[in-house]
């Protein structure tokens, strides 16, 4: 029990390092040059090996998309709460609420597979649609619901939405193509530029 125990532990480990082998590959390389025995041979293993977890290159695509939804699941604030918070808190303070981190080791990733979908997007459908949901529709289904809630609520002042949620998320995809450069944007620009959008919600006083 404890062997099989340790072989799980120890192929998901490898799994792991497959889809970040890859993710650094693609996004330097491009998807379409880089093989499967490059992904293999920059993880140490054999091209049978890397398909013992993965059935293609494509299916290791998909992995590095899922992985960038588990990651931010992690750090989405929970809405209901912030709905809550907007009842009583200044709008600002609960904007700046949605701002939230990934932990260092996951950053690089994120970024970088949002530099992948970008590039892979012109040909491929899914990272085409991987693209909308992740740089427009989660701030759409996120940020825009909770200025909606505000605004029902009387909290802030009219506002066209949807060219706010359009500006936020230019800002968001600039900045991940920027950390992916010699330049990467610091935490405190990162800070200053969402506050500066935010800023431009005016409170009713209310």
């Amino acid at each position: 029990m404890e062997n099989t125990q340790a072989g799980c532990q120890k192929k998901v480990g490898t799994k792991r390092k497959i889809i970040e082998a890859a993710i650094q590959m693609f996004s330097e390389y491009g998807y379409y040059r880089v093989t499967t025995r490059d992904i293999a041979n920059a993880v140490h293993i054999k091209s049978a090996s890397l398909y013992s977890h993965f059935a293609s290159k494509d299916d290791i695509l998909t992995s590095i998309y899922d992985l960038y939804r588990e990651n931010m699941k992690k750090v989405l604030p929970d809405l209901d709460e912030l709905y809550k918070l907007a009842e009583t808190a200044p709008p600002f303070d609960v904007l700046m609420m949605t701002n939230f981190f990934f932990e260092p080791e996951d950053q690089e990733i994120m970024d970088r597979t949002v530099t992948i979908a970008a590039v892979e997007s012109r040909t491929d459908k899914r990272s085409e649609e991987f693209m909308k949901e992740s740089i427009l529709s989660l701030p759409m289904n996120y940020t825009a619901k909770l200025l909606e809630h505000m605004l029902e609520l009387g909290r802030i002042e009219p506002l066209d939405i949807d060219a706010f949620v359009v500006l936020l998320s230019n800002f968001c995809y600039s900045a991940a193509i920027r950390n992916f450069t010699t330049n990467p944007l610091t935490i405190d620009e990162w800070n200053k530029g969402v506050s500066v959008i935010y800023q431009m919600v005016k409170p009713t006083g209310k």
